[in-house]
């Protein structure tokens, strides 16, 4: 996908748009947009408020917290250790994490879990908001607990578990906590460490943005007991696995809190991190994973019944496939968050595309992210 200086302008301002028109109606509070084009971002534009109670409006530099986005860039940092050797997707976790191989799970690897297959997709039931501040407690339930299907026979997508399961596995093989190897893998390689984050520093705090979830848990209390979402969350309340910095009231625990379901990045660094796998690993100048490497953690490796979604989903080691995002194009490749947010990679246009924002969509609603990616593409790319 190549674009000239007219088409570009002309994006830019239907994007600067879209985004205006989406805060001003009251749909998003505040918002984010990027994409690169190969190695060029193209497209880099913000909108709205980043703090109510103040007025702070976001800007470039706004970090926001964008829940299961943070699934593929976990993945990412484990293709790296893989490729450096340190991990292997046959890992069993038990053989690091000797705790876990209980109740069958001495056979989950780490191959897995990336797939979603592991058979560990329930958080531990009957914890509360402030039980996530402990987490040697949460990884000593989540070690004793017990298959929901023979690992690997099924798939089915592990909402909260899947960051503990990998940022233990990792904190046993290498010493260091995930956060330490998302900078150090990822962020600063491509030269985004102070826009990606698992745990955002304290000094990081007048950046990040406040998260309005009134819309997205109204809808949840609505929904019957006992829905899927319930049960993978442990019945834990939707607001409850925000971040206290993002919601100031009522929680016990602070923004340091290792949350690794969770992470908070600006639409640039997600972006920026799928241009580069987007294209092959390498993004201007720096290597991030030998195509190879790409190629095979991007292979589709599951296309049967997810068994908490209740339907098909195209899943690769660690990535979600022909996402409404990418406009159901099977070789583009990313991960969506709680209520809205999305980053994503599409090899066939070597683009790389991330939404960021602070006001949590409902489930069931038209969300903001797939009308902005398309934008981008009927913009930019004349084959669309």
């Amino acid at each position: 996908m190549t674009a000239s200086p007219s088409q570009l302008d002309r994006a830019r301002v239907a994007i600067q748009r879209e985004l205006d028109d989406l805060v001003d109606s009251g749909f998003e509070l505040g918002a984010q947009v990027a994409a690169y084009i190969g190695d060029e971002l193209v497209i880099h534009a913000w909108a709205g408020v980043a703090d109510p109670a103040t007025g702070r409006l976001v800007d470039e530099k706004t970090l926001f917290p964008v829940f299961s986005v943070s699934k593929g860039i976990v993945a990412t940092a484990v293709h790296r250790l893989v490729d450096r050797g340190v991990l292997q997707y046959s890992t069993r976790l038990a053989q690091l994490w000797p705790e876990f191989g209980t109740h069958g799970k001495q056979k989950i690897t780490i191959e897995h879990v990336l797939e979603h297959s592991a058979g560990v997709p329930y958080f531990p039931p009957g914890l509360t908001a402030d039980d996530l501040a402990d987490e040697a407690r949460i990884l000593s339930l989540i070690a004793d607990c017990e298959l929901a299907w023979e690992p690997g026979t099924k798939t089915g997508y592990h909402s909260l578990t899947f960051g503990y399961l990998i940022a233990e596995t990792i904190r046993r093989a290498t010493g260091r906590s995930l956060d330490e190897v998302v900078r150090t893998e990822l962020a600063e390689p491509l030269g985004i460490e102070d826009e990606m984050f698992i745990v955002p520093p304290a000094e990081q705090r007048d950046r990040l943005a406040d998260v309005d979830t009134t819309g997205f848990v109204a809808l949840q209390k609505r929904l019957p007991g006992g829905n899927a979402f319930q049960k993978v969350v442990g019945g834990l309340p939707a607001d409850s696995i925000v971040p206290r910095r993002f919601i100031p009231a009522g929680r016990g625990w602070a923004m340091d809190a290792a949350l690794p379901f969770n992470a908070t990045m600006s639409a640039r660094a997600g972006a920026t991190l799928y241009a580069a796998l987007a294209n092959g690993g390498q993004l201007n100048g720096r290597t991030l994973l030998p195509p190879r490497r790409v190629a095979f953690a991007t292979q589709i490796r599951r296309r049967d019944i997810d068994q908490i979604i209740g339907a098909p989903a195209l899943k690769s080691l660690g990535y979600l496939h022909a996402d409404p995002v990418s406009g159901g194009v099977e070789t583009a490749f990313g991960f969506g968050g709680l209520g809205g947010a999305e980053a994503y990679a599409d090899p066939r246009r070597r683009l790389g595309f991330a939404f960021t924002h602070n006001r949590l969509t409902p489930p069931n609603v038209e969300e903001s992210a797939p009308r902005l990616a398309d934008l981008v593409r009927k913009n930019l790319d004349p084959t669309h």
